[in-house]
């Protein structure tokens, strides 16, 4: 493991907060003593109480309406079940997949997806978050002895290869992206972000990147994503 990871290997599973005012729990934590028994009557009264409140709320769960799935906030009129592409029109990089055709329909080619994509979609700011980490390099080879080193280069090769690390970079950089294509209900959403195909990839990826010594490159065939844009 490289040695900046050490210091964070202990650490307790997923343990984190979006707030970053929160303070950790093991220093703030106060434990109560408890402060004798109250009186049979007042124990009894209390025990009443809650046994009636939990009564209630039972019944009225039992007898509220149920969701179905005619649910409008999650589905259209037609009973389809609402996604990030709900309402949205796809546009493509053309039929033929070929990079003259994309780029003669405006698209860019971007080496955060290893594919060409509609200019709407083309998201510069993750692109150069993705290319700042020094694993970002592409080879003509299996060996990765012949770099690839212009972005006319790598679009045109059809076929390159990349590092084990930069695969996970990858992965991680469009895990960044996705979410900030959701939270901020960007207009524009390319369809590998919009892909349950390619998250379920890289989750297993990564899943399985503890058993890998990171030495295996890994294949990358020139794609062609599309763009879905709400109008």
């Amino acid at each position: 493991m490289p040695s900046e990871t050490k210091g964070i290997e202990h650490e307790p599973f997923l343990h984190y907060s979006d707030d970053p005012t929160t303070k950790d729990p093991k220093h703030d934590r106060q434990y109560l003593r408890m402060e004798g028994h109250r009186d049979g009557i007042m124990s009894h009264g209390l025990v009443f109480i809650i046994t009636s409140l939990l009564w209630l709320v039972v019944l009225l769960a039992t007898n509220s309406p149920s969701t179905d799935s005619t649910d409008e906030r999650w589905n259209d009129g037609a009973g389809h079940r609402q996604n990030i592409t709900s309402n949205a029109k796809m546009v493509t990089c053309g039929s033929s997949r070929t990079p003259q055709e994309a780029k003669a329909m405006g698209c860019k080619y971007d080496v955060l997806m290893n594919a060409f994509v509609p200019a709407p979609c083309y998201d510069e700011e993750f692109i150069e978050e993705y290319k700042d980490d020094a694993s970002w390099a592409a080879f003509a080879d299996a060996n990765m002895t012949q770099r690839l080193t212009t972005i006319e280069e790598i679009q045109e090769s059809g076929t390159y290869y990349t590092s084990f690390r930069d695969h996970v970079n990858h992965c991680a950089v469009m895990w960044k992206k996705q979410f900030w294509v959701l939270y901020e209900e960007r207009r524009a959403v390319d369809s590998m972000s919009a892909s349950p195909g390619h998250t379920d990839h890289c989750a297993q990826y990564l899943i399985d990147a503890s058993e890998s010594d990171g030495s295996e490159p890994t294949k990358v065939d020139v794609g062609y994503e599309g763009c879905w844009i709400k109008g």
